[in-house]
């Protein structure tokens, strides 16, 4: 017998949105940067602005989650989507931050790009998924496909993150340089294993709830 569905309080569906959102958001000015750098520090203001909002938003759900008579799901599922959704915009601010901390300039290697398009991928299909969860019982299985998307998307960055650490290591003599991207590369992968987190978490609730 499956998990029956309690009456809905959408605004956690609206926190929810919010995050997946400001994920989005914060992906696109990343990317932006990386395709063509510019101001680092205003880049990193522009993701710093996005990822307060999250964090905002991580506390008035873990406030009002135990003020609320019924939610939509289980408590605990709730809790743990809005931190790891969190979590991803936390590392991609990150990421931003080793930019500038180390001075790195221009990626050196296509392979850092290519990862933060497919970190981008991810961000959608995280989207997606979080859209249809006012529809769970209807759209669980689109939901469960978006997952698997996202989990494919962790899989391709692991790859890029894997030759793109070994082109470093080929065609870098200066070790600085090789301490300085190879910290970034890692906080991308890491930033996708966030993402993952995310789609184990949607995947589990969906099935829940079938």
């Amino acid at each position: 017998m499956g998990f029956r569905l309690k009456p809905r309080d959408e605004k956690f569906f609206d926190f929810f949105n919010q995050l997946s959102e400001s994920i989005l958001e914060a992906t696109e000015i990343l990317k932006l940067f990386f395709e063509n750098p510019q101001d680092p520090s205003q880049t990193l203001d522009m993701i710093k602005e996005v990822e307060e909002r999250g964090d905002q938003i991580l506390s008035t759900v873990m406030n009002q989650i135990n003020s609320s008579f019924v939610t939509p799901f289980d408590r605990e599922d709730i809790l743990l989507l809005t931190r790891e959704l969190n979590n991803v915009l936390d590392h991609i601010q990150g990421t931003m931050e080793k930019v500038i901390i180390y001075k790195a300039g221009k990626p050196k290697d296509v392979n850092v790009l290519k990862m933060v398009y497919v970190l981008q991928a991810a961000a959608e299909e995280i989207k997606t998924a979080v859209d249809k969860l006012p529809q769970i019982r209807s759209k669980h299985q689109e939901i469960i496909e978006s997952c698997e998307a996202i989990r494919s998307y962790e899989q391709e960055g692991d790859y890029l993150y894997r030759a793109g650490i070994a082109l470093l290591f080929e065609n870098t003599e200066n070790v600085v340089e090789i301490i300085k991207w190879k910290e970034i590369y890692e906080h991308l992968e890491t930033t996708l294993d966030y993402c993952e987190n995310v789609s184990n978490i949607l995947k589990g609730v969906a099935v829940k709830y079938v």
